[in-house]
């Protein structure tokens, strides 16, 4: 039986030469094997729990939906208190989060950069960027412009530096980069930006934006934990991984830990380095509990 080196090494030989089929076909094996090793779930979906970036991303947004939403970060299981990683909402409502009773271990993250389609002037960006560092924003998730990506990829990279630069000045903010799987070509294109945006300055690389059809997807998922090994192995800096779009299932929600798992190992995950990203996902995981 090959090792996992050797598993991880084939996956990038079959998603590079684009056989998709015996690619897919792989990554499946591999999540029914890590799922027949479980031996307690109910640890994991805890986990699951502490890994959250509690979201509310709706066009209505305001002081009463955030307020019903404080109560969501906090689980008490068998006396046990577990809080969720973060609460993320629009930058422009970070004066109303900073008011909300927060547990104070919770991040403060936001969507920026012209969210969620990274068409806007780096300019505006910026300004949106600095706006949410003024006002203590912990973690800030910004979208590629898929434009740049395709036609000029050095002014993404230049873009993505510049904004990280923006946090660096005055804050140890976490910049987050969206790469939205689901919209784009195909499997090497997810390799390439993943590659592209931790190069350039993403402390972490994200899945989705939510806000189109195809959110988050394992194959691809997959593909951006082997750019952050690689980084990890050439560097020894830790870039963290966040699954975001369409995860509403703790069982669904849990494959893409243990995908995590098997490439990065179990002492990588810690919220400063693994996040999913949800706004329903929540309720069913404490249904499994």
């Amino acid at each position: 039986m090959m090792n996992k080196a050797n598993i991880i090494s084939t996956l990038k030989e079959l998603f590079l030469k684009s056989s998709t089929v015996e690619f897919e076909k792989q990554v499946d094996s591999i999540i029914s094997q890590e799922e027949n090793n479980i031996t307690n779930k109910t640890d994991l979906y805890l986990k699951l729990l502490s890994f959250l970036d509690l979201t509310t991303l709706n066009d209505d947004d305001y002081l009463q939906s955030l307020k019903k939403i404080v109560p969501e970060t906090i689980t008490y299981y068998k006396g046990n208190k577990i809080t969720v990683a973060g609460l993320c909402t629009f930058s422009n409502l970070l004066p109303i989060v900073n008011n909300l009773d927060l547990d104070n271990s919770i991040r403060k993250v936001v969507v920026s950069g012209g969210f969620p389609t990274g068409q806007i002037s780096l300019e505006a960006k910026l300004r949106d960027i600095s706006f949410a560092i003024e006002n203590k924003a912990d973690e800030i998730d910004v979208p590629i412009n898929r434009g740049l990506f395709y036609e000029n990829p050095n002014e993404l990279s230049s873009e993505i530096n510049k904004m990280k630069d923006t946090i660096a000045k005055t804050s140890n903010a976490k910049l987050k980069v969206i790469i939205e799987t689901g919209a784009l070509k195909n499997y090497l294109d997810v390799y390439k930006v993943s590659q592209l945006a931790i190069k350039s300055g993403a402390d972490f690389i994200k899945t989705s934006t939510g806000k189109i059809s195809r959110g988050a997807d394992l194959y691809s998922s997959i593909i951006m934990l082997i750019a952050i090994k690689e980084h990890f192995d050439l560097t020894s800096k830790k870039i963290g991984f966040k699954a975001a779009g369409g995860i509403r299932k703790a069982d669904d929600a849990l494959k893409y830990y243990l995908l995590a798992r098997f490439v990065l190992g179990e002492e990588y995950l810690t919220k400063d380095t693994f996040r999913i990203g949800c706004s329903n996902l929540k309720r069913d995981i404490i249904n499994k509990l």
